[in-house]
């Protein structure tokens, strides 16, 4: 199985498992369990979904992802009270959700893995302008080359998505960000499916736009759509794999 292949397969596994929620809007739980975009009232809100068990515990296994170091500083940062870091700390948890899933289909030491998207959006942007080609990962502008399953698209976002861009995403240090996973390519149709973690406080699928030559042409505030060359995996540790901390 191609690397891309094992990515997609757990990425539409965690979507399963959060119950196959689609697009961005805000998911919440209401009374009895099931996932609404209601938020209920102010008297009686509707938490939202990353906050609630058995979702809340699902997240702390991606933090898991995270170098030992980074992981203990976060947890001291914003989980002292609980322990651990999990689906009810108020911190972004879409970056460790596609860590989870790079290290999970096997991308060893292919993928830096980091609580923050801006770490291999900046890495493989410079890994193309430096002409590395062939590296692990590497950033095209939007509409550049063919969108591809198992393909990542990344953007900054807050108040970093005025001041960072594609040619300057190297050297602006850590920013605020999020990325994708791509499940699905419609070049027919000019479209495409992506899941993502903490999309709407859930594991979410989205559609994005595409030109007529299957490149990028979202106006969701895309810099970079980010070709996916991690070599394939070994398939028994994959089949074995837990998420375990990195370094």
């Amino acid at each position: 199985m191609a690397f891309a292949d094992a990515l997609v397969q757990r990425a539409f596994a965690e979507w399963e498992w959060f119950g196959r929620d689609l697009g961005r809007g805000d998911k919440f739980v209401a009374p009895g369990g099931t996932t609404t975009t209601d938020g209920g009232t102010a008297a009686h809100p509707h938490p939202r979904k990353e906050t609630v068990e058995p979702y809340a515990s699902r997240i702390a296994d991606y933090w898991l992802v995270q170098p030992a170091t980074e992981y203990d500083r976060l947890a001291k940062a914003y989980g002292a009270h609980l322990g651990r870091l999990d689906g009810t700390i108020d911190i972004a948890w879409s970056a460790v959700f596609v860590s989870y899933c790079m290290q999970m289909a096997g991308a060893g030491r292919n993928f830096p893995y980091a609580a923050g998207h801006s770490v291999w959006i900046a890495k493989s942007i410079a890994n193309r302008l430096a002409g590395r080609e062939s590296a692990a990962l590497v950033g095209w502008r939007p509409g550049e080359v063919e969108l591809r399953v198992g393909d990542l698209i990344g953007r900054p976002r807050g108040g970093d998505a005025s001041r960072v861009t594609y040619d300057n995403a190297p050297r602006a240090g850590w920013f605020t960000s999020h990325s994708d996973i791509v499940v699905e390519v419609d070049r027919a149709a000019r479209r495409a499916f992506v899941i993502g973690g903490n999309v709407g406080q859930s594991v979410s699928k989205c559609e994005v736009e595409l030109d007529a030559a299957g490149g990028l042409a979202d106006p969701g505030g895309w810099i970079v759509q980010i070709r996916n060359n991690i070599p394939s995996p070994d398939l028994a540790a994959v089949a074995s794999a837990e998420p375990a901390r990195v370094g």
